[in-house]
């Protein structure tokens, strides 16, 4: 097979597999018994720390979000009764960010949660050996940076 050919059929995978990750992104998961989030909310509790209050621009850096996406993420779990939000003691223009027990809980099940889901994968890559797994996180890599270069297209 031509080695353009094999790249086209190669883009066409990634594209579907990117649509179906954009999908599973933005799919309702019940992370604990009662607790309805969409992954990136899921995300945003998880860089928050349980034991410590965060400010909201460290975790607007930790998920590579703008700090306005982070405010609106906050005030979604506070809502949902997750966390709490509240003005930095030491710097008054910061806002803080605590996990509620609810949040605490909510975390510590999407620990298991997490490690069911990873052992799963792992599970379906079982014919590949750990080298092999390496060479496709390279692989992907590789992706990203094919796909930087060609920003302007």
């Amino acid at each position: 097979m031509n080695r353009i050919v094999l790249f086209k059929q190669l883009l066409d995978e990634k594209r579907n597999s990117t649509m179906i990750h954009e999908h599973y992104l933005n799919t309702i998961r019940e992370y604990a018994p009662g607790t309805n989030l969409y992954m990136r909310e899921m995300h945003f509790l998880m860089a928050a720390d349980p034991e410590q209050p965060v400010s909201i621009t460290d975790l607007a850096q930790k998920l590579g979000v703008t700090l306005g996406a982070a405010s609106q993420m906050a005030t979604k779990l506070e809502k949902k009764g997750l966390i709490v939000r509240c003005p930095d003691p030491e710097d008054r223009r910061r806002t803080m960010v605590s996990m509620t027990d609810e949040g605490n809980h909510l975390y510590r099940e999407h620990l298991e949660y997490d490690r069911k889901s990873l052992e799963a994968m792992s599970d379906l890559f079982g014919g590949f050996s750990d080298d092999e797994v390496k060479r496709l996180i390279e692989a992907e890599r590789l992706f990203q940076k094919g796909l930087c270069g060609n920003e302007n297209d």
